[in-house]
């Protein structure tokens, strides 16, 4: 099946069931007129009608007319007998008992159940889920006689579009199952027509009344509903996850949008907050690295400096020993002249006295002997003296290339803190803005509480005086603070709900013709049918000057992101 996952951590697929008096038949038959404004719906994919029993007043003709007829032949007044059921449902002023006093208990003449298994990142395969809703609808039917469909149509062609990737994400395989509640007299009713329209009735038939503890007669028919689909889907080999979802108070919709929109924000905040945290780390391990760098250097130039000075005191020594050669050179040149001398003697009494020849050629092949150890001891000096020098030119090109290295280390240093600075100011652009989205999203929430907490207990003014005056054991102070303190809640809560609606309107009184020509033709170019689409594609951010913005603080971001990342490539 798709996207399911193996392992042990695949808990199963969702199983939704959701009743609600809306229904939109002309959208459910995917009618071209209305399909075709709708941007959600993709009608190259598979949508089905099952069943369409035709409009609204037809349906109650089949279903009701035998018993209308019957009903009015029993009438002797004519202002008694019944023209058009479905009038007599629409124009029917009883309300029924709700908690929220904003709710409307008027009588509905038909409602929809949303039948859906799994959402639109884990579901099952789309042909599987196809043929067990249908088979479910066959189901509800056979169990659930009080409840009579008018249309059933199944849907595959509706999608959203992911935030991040801007791709099209489908939503699963649903059905819209349209029905009308059917009771009958003698049964939960006591007067008026064999067969009637009528929820509370048609829902105690089949064993569902409201009761403390157990909810709404309508939310035990839903979850029942619900607990079926989840036995029927199980029973054709689909994982069903039963663990309980989530469950939070309702909201009114530009509230929901609103808090939904700070959660994206939060999160793509947060995200970019992590990716200036781990560039911060960079540039912290780069800066050390430098430092590491930095040190390692002037050791080496301090090693180097310690090598020159001791090749230094080595060349003075060997400057020291080639003079005292000199000096001792000196001495055995003078001595080569003395016995020149005295060669010249011994040649002039050579003939007189042979034993003094022979003593002066002995000389002489000492002299020799040491003129030769001399010249064997210069040869050394020599080579020790080109070895200094080479040794000398090579520290003096390693100093020239420390001293560049060190001048290219404190460019890069320069250019960090450059970097390091823009990420400060980043940073400091994030925190502001993560501030301004949680100031908003507190106070909406503050606002929600609220409005809540009236709607939950059912407050009002009226009330609250009746309250007041009728506590008159309790202390006055305190009856008059807890007294002005709800009343400060009421009319937080009205002024809230007013808002909502001066939101939409509050511009209109003050526009000029020119202003409305302006607006007609910002709906003609973003192709709106009426100041309701335009109004919701305002709210949705799907104008084309807001399509524009968002654009242009993309690519302003990708191209800042870029510089970013290209300054730690290069440091690095």
């Amino acid at each position: 099946m798709e996207n399911e996952d193996f392992t042990l951590d695949f808990m199963g697929y969702k199983a939704m069931c959701h009743c609600r008096p809306i229904i939109q038949r002309l959208h459910n038959k995917r009618d071209p007129k209305i399909v075709s404004s709708e941007k959600h719906i993709d009608l190259s994919r598979s949508h089905e009608t099952i069943l369409d029993c035709g409009t609204l007043e037809k349906c109650y003709q089949q279903i009701f007319d035998e018993a209308v007829k019957k009903y009015n032949a029993k009438q002797k007044r004519k202002d008694r007998r019944i023209e058009n059921y479905l009038e007599t449902i629409l124009k029917d002023k009883r309300k029924g008992k709700h908690k929220n006093i904003k709710a409307d208990g008027s009588r509905k003449p038909a409602y929809e159940m949303v039948l859906q298994l799994g959402n639109r990142d884990n579901r099952p395969d789309d042909d599987v889920v196809s043929r067990v809703l249908k088979d479910f609808c066959n189901f509800l039917i056979e169990n659930y006689p009080n409840i009579v469909p008018i249309g059933i149509y199944l849907h595959n062609d509706e999608f959203s579009i992911d935030e991040e990737t801007r791709q099209k994400v489908f939503s699963p395989v649903h059905i819209h199952f349209d029905y009308v509640y059917v009771a009958h007299l003698g049964k939960s009713l006591k007067t008026g027509m064999e067969l009637q329209c009528s929820m509370s009735g048609a829902l105690a038939e089949m064993g569902f009344v409201t009761a403390k503890g157990k909810g709404t007669a309508q939310q035990q028919f839903e979850e029942a509903v619900r607990h079926d689909l989840q036995d029927f889907a199980e029973e054709r080999g689909i994982k069903i996850d039963r663990t309980p979802g989530e469950k939070h108070s309702h909201k009114e919709k530009p509230v929901y949008q609103q808090m939904k929109e700070n959660e994206r924000k939060e999160k793509r905040l947060s995200k970019k907050e992590q990716q200036l945290e781990q560039d911060r780390t960079d540039l912290d391990n780069n800066i050390e690295s430098f430092n590491q760098k930095s040190e390692q250097l002037e050791k080496d130039i301090q090693a180097n400096t310690e090598k020159s000075l001791d090749l230094f005191i080595k060349e003075s020594k060997l400057s020291k020993k080639e003079k005292e050669q000199s000096s001792k050179q000196s001495e055995l040149e003078q001595q080569e002249s003395d016995l020149q001398s005295r060669e010249v003697l011994v040649e002039m009494k050579e003939s007189n006295n042979k034993y003094q020849r022979e003593r002066n050629e002995k000389k002489e092949r000492e002299l020799a002997e040491r003129e030769r150890v001399v010249e064997l001891g210069e040869a050394p000096l020599l080579e020790k003296q080109k070895e200094l020098d080479e040794q000398k030119n090579e520290i003096d090109q390693k100093a020239k290339n420390a001293e560049q290295t060190l001048q290219d280390a404190q460019t890069i240093q320069t250019e960090n803190e450059k970097t390091s600075k823009n990420l400060e100011l980043e940073q400091n652009d994030l925190e502001r803005d993560k501030s301004l989205f949680k100031t908003s999203s507190q106070k909406v929430g503050a606002y929600n509480q609220i409005w809540d907490e009236v709607e939950r207990k059912n407050m009002s003014i009226d009330s609250e005086i009746s309250t007041f005056k009728n506590n008159r054991f309790e202390d006055f102070t305190s009856r008059f603070n807890k007294f002005v303190g709800n009343v400060k809640k009421i009319v937080t809560a009205i002024t809230t709900e007013l808002n909502w609606y001066k939101a939409a309107f509050k511009d209109f009184w003050h526009k000029t013709p020119r202003d409305f020509r302006n607006l007609a033709d910002e709906m003609d170019r973003n192709k709106c049918e009426d100041f309701s689409d335009y109004n919701k594609k305002f709210y949705n951010g799907e104008l084309d000057y807001q399509i524009q913005e968002k654009n242009q603080i993309q690519l302003q971001h990708s191209v800042r992101q870029k510089k970013i990342n290209d300054a730690y490539e290069w440091n690095r």
